[in-house]
Order: C-alpha cells, then structure tokens, then sequence
C-alpha cells in the first residue's frame, strides 16, 4: 500500500506550499471557515458582513481547523494543510481497498486501487483542501458498515452517514439511497434504523442554517451562504431542460475524464472520454445484476440525478466521490469486452478475425495512451500546471503587500481571489459572481455587463476599493470574454487606479 502513495506523495512534496491555492475559490473559503471554527465560531469572516457560515456544513472545516491550532500563521501553515490533505487521500486509498476486497478477486482489488492511487484527479484534489475525498472516506465508511448485518451496523451505517452529509450536503442522497436498497432487500427494519441514526446531523445543519441565515436579497451573499437559494435563482422552470441537457453532457464528460485526463478539449476527444463514461455505468449496470455494488450504484444514481438538475457544470471534481465505482464499473465493461474480442478472435471466419483484431488495437489504443496520460499527468502535468500558477500568486502577494501598507484596514475590496486577500492582508470583501444560468443560456452579453457600472455595483455592496488583474475570470471563461471584460473594467469612469502592477491595478470607487 504504501508503494501506491508514491505518487500522491511526490505531489505532495514538490507542490507542498501549494503554489495554486485559492485558484478554484472554494479552497479558500473552506480555509477561511477553518480560521473562523478554530477561533470558536462558524462564519464567512473575510465577507465584509461576516454572515454564519452556512453554505458548507461544518465537518471538513472543523478537521481543517486543526491546522490553524497548529500554526496559525499563514502562508506558512499551507505546508502543514498539504499533509492533513494528503492523509485523507491515503485514508481513501485504503478504504477502497477494503471495499473492493469485499467484491472482487484479491488482485482485482489491488488492481482498482493502484488505478485510483495513479489517478491525477484523486490526487490534484486530494492533496488540496477541497471536500470530495474526505467526503468520499465516510461514504466508502458508510458502504463497508452496511456489509455486516444486523441492527448495531445498521446504527452505525447511519451515523457515518450523518457524518458523510456534515462533509458535503450532496450525502443526503444517502438518505434516500441507503433505505430504498435496504428495503428492496426486505430489510426494513435497518432502513429504518440507518435513517433514524442520520437524520439527527441532517435536521441539525438544516435547523442550525436557518437559524444563522443571514437575511439578504443580494445575490452575492445567496452565493455565499445558500447552495439552495442559488439554485431557485439560476434554474427554473423556464431552463431546467437546457441545464440537465448541458449538465447531463458535462457529468459523462466528467466521468470519462477520470480515465482520459482534459488535455485536448475538443469535440472528437470530448466524444470519445464520454463514450467511456458509457462504458463505465454499463459495467456498474452489470455489477448491479450480480448483486455487487448495488448500495454504491444506488448513491451514485441518485448523487447524478441531483448533479444534473445543479445550477453548476458536473466536473470531474463533483463525480469523484463516484471514482471507486466507475472504475470497477469500466474493469467490468473492459473484460467482458476483453472476453467477446477473444471468442472473435478464435472465429473460424477470416474476416471475423480481421475486424476482431482491427477493433482490439483500438480499444489497445485508447486505453494505453490514456494510461501514458495518466501517467504523465500525475508526474509532470500536475506539478508544472501548479508551477505555472506561481507567477500569478507571486504577483497577487505583491499587490496584498501594497494594499496592506496603504489602504486603511477597514478599507473593503472587490476582489477575484477575495478568500487570499483576506488571509494575506485582513481587507474583507468579495468577488462578483457570474450567474450560471447565464452559462446555460449562452448569454455572454450579461456577463460582460454584470461589470459595466461596477462602482454602482461597489456602492451596494459597501465595497470602496476594486483589485482587478489580467488573470481574473480564468476559472470561468475564455479568453475572449476576459479581455472585453478587462476592457469594460479599465474603461470603467467610476474607479480611479492607484497602484498598478504589471497585471493587475488597485483602483478607488469613486
């Protein structure tokens, strides 16, 4: 086992001041509510309301926040993040592991597992403070306790399920899962029991939210602090078909990139990587008839059903609690085709042998480069992309030093990466969220004019300066769209610049 932590290790090590962090926001956030939950309470400090935290339950940040106990310096305690993270991705490992010992031969097992150790997406996000592979850790917690019969498992399935929704909401689909499988099993009496030891930690959080919620119109701080609210503003009746449409090409593409990394996003490979997603369900479909998986097939239907009615594309990041299944799901596919190639192969028929043949060096093809991918993602690609993002921050904590040494502390600022402005510098604000549901409708126009008059947007949100670099909106768009958006900032007549580096400028609403 420990063998297959080599290259989850070597990432770790190499990237262990984590050159890319607060790159996707949410990591930033989480680190922010750790800072708060380690001073005793649960809020979004760096907003400039400092609302109750109550968009992300509490579990992930609470284990963060040993962190700040530890050291509660940053930028120097990224180093001592990058090792709690990497612990839970080698808890993941092994528990993995152990299930797929429950199913499948020994070396089958071992296998599945090494897959998942040299997967670059278990180990990009599970060597960062991101929430799906300690998710992932009580959902597999929670399949291994429902192996074992009887009431006290059932119990403690329950509670680890608690658990797993106090990790990310998305494990209330264990609620629904776990008791409808159970009971299809005539095992009423533990689906009984495994929703009764989980709703505690659901109605708690839910009752917990509402009463911390913090009573704004804005969208902003909708963003901030209520995934379901967003949701009703971004999807509705009016474009729910366009969004399961969009997000049902997004998920396949998401899963079939766990196997065939996004390195060339074009439309002959996104086709391909979503025809090995097919592959993947087709192979949890064949488990499932076998009586094997069928708990994790059963999460994992209702975990997508809910992905494709979500207000945000389904990356590969938001089907990796999903991983450990889909592979077992394409290793089952892949034999059976492994076995149809080999029967073909054997075909008295000349020509039957020919196609057989033409067909395996395809399939040989495929998937070979998409190990070499893998491969080469894992060990280079993952340590240049994060090495490539260190210009960017080198750039944003000059920009922090001179904000901290000229703006009054309480000066509030609009800010891409507002969770590292906060951290770096103790200046609260937040960033301007794009509506998805402008991404569904393909409406750029309204994302360009969500910064047009962007000192009126200031005034509203109390915001009274702006930091604006070259590299903003890179999470969200292409390059086109960044730069009319650069533009219509620069050309903005309410800001006026006062400090400029050679990507990004500090500007003062007028």
């Amino acid at each position: 086992m420990l063998a297959l932590l080599i290259p989850s290790a070597q990432f770790a090590w190499r990237c262990r001041h984590m050159p890319e962090f607060g790159y996707l926001h949410d990591d930033g956030l989480f680190f922010v509510s750790a800072k708060s939950a380690a001073a005793g309470s649960y809020r979004i400090e760096s907003l400039p309301e400092m609302p109750a935290q109550t968009k992300f339950p509490p579990l992930y940040p609470l284990y963060l926040s040993l962190i700040w106990h530890l050291n509660p310096h940053f930028p120097q305690n990224l180093d001592l993040a990058t090792g709690f993270s990497f612990a839970v991705l080698a808890a993941c490992l092994i528990l993995s592991w152990i299930y797929y010992r429950g199913i499948f031969p020994e070396s089958r097992s071992w296998i599945l597992t090494a897959l998942l150790a040299l997967n670059p997406y278990m180990i990009l996000f599970g060597c960062r403070m991101f929430s799906e592979i300690f998710f992932t850790c009580w959902v597999l917690a929670v399949l291994l306790a429902l192996r074992r019969p009887g009431m006290q498992m059932a119990i403690l399935a329950g509670l680890l399920a608690g658990c797993a929704y106090l990790s990310r909401t998305a494990g209330i689909a264990l609620l629904i899962s776990v008791p409808a499988v159970l009971i299809w099993k005539k095992e009423a009496r533990r689906a009984i029991v495994f929703a009764a030891a989980m709703l505690p930690a659901v109605l708690g959080w839910m009752l917990w939210t509402r009463a911390h919620a913090f009573p704004s119109p804005d969208p902003t701080i909708t963003y901030y602090t209520d995934y379901l609210r967003y949701e009703f503003l971004n999807v509705d009746r009016g474009n729910i078909g366009v969004v399961v449409w969009k997000n049902l090409s997004e998920v396949l593409y998401g899963m079939g990139s766990l196997v065939l990394p996004k390195l060339l996003d074009f439309g002959p490979v996104k086709i391909l990587t979503q025809v090995i997603a097919v592959a993947m369900i087709a192979g949890i479909v064949r488990l499932v008839r076998r009586g094997i998986a069928v708990e994790y097939a059963a999460f994992a239907l209702v975990s997508t059903g809910m992905l494709l009615v979500w207000h945000f594309p389904p990356s590969e990041r938001f089907v990796l609690p999903l991983c450990p299944l889909l592979l077992a799901g394409l290793w089952t596919e892949g034999s059976r085709l492994a076995g149809m190639l080999k029967t073909a192969l054997r075909h008295r028929d000349a020509g039957q042998r020919v196609v057989a043949r033409g067909f395996a060096a395809v399939v040989v093809a495929i998937f070979g480069i998409a190990l070499a991918l893998q491969f080469y993602v894992t060990f280079f690609y993952l340590q240049d992309s994060a090495e490539q993002k260190r210009p960017k921050m080198d750039e944003l904590r000059a920009a922090y030093t001179w904000i901290d040494a000229n703006l009054p502390p309480s000066a509030t600022l609009l800010s891409y990466d507002d969770p590292l402005m906060y951290l770096y510098t103790g200046h609260r604000g937040n960033y301007l969220p794009l509506m998805p549901r402008w991404w569904y409708s393909d409406d750029w126009p309204s994302m360009i004019g969500a910064y047009k008059d962007l000192d009126s947007y200031c005034r509203s949100r109390g915001l009274q300066y702006v930091y604006f670099s070259s590299n903003d909106l890179d999470r969200e768009m292409g390059d086109d769209l960044r730069h009319q958006i650069q533009r219509v900032v620069h050309d903005e007549q309410g800001l006026s610049p006062l400090h400029s580096t050679p990507q990004g400028t500090v500007y003062k609403v007028n």
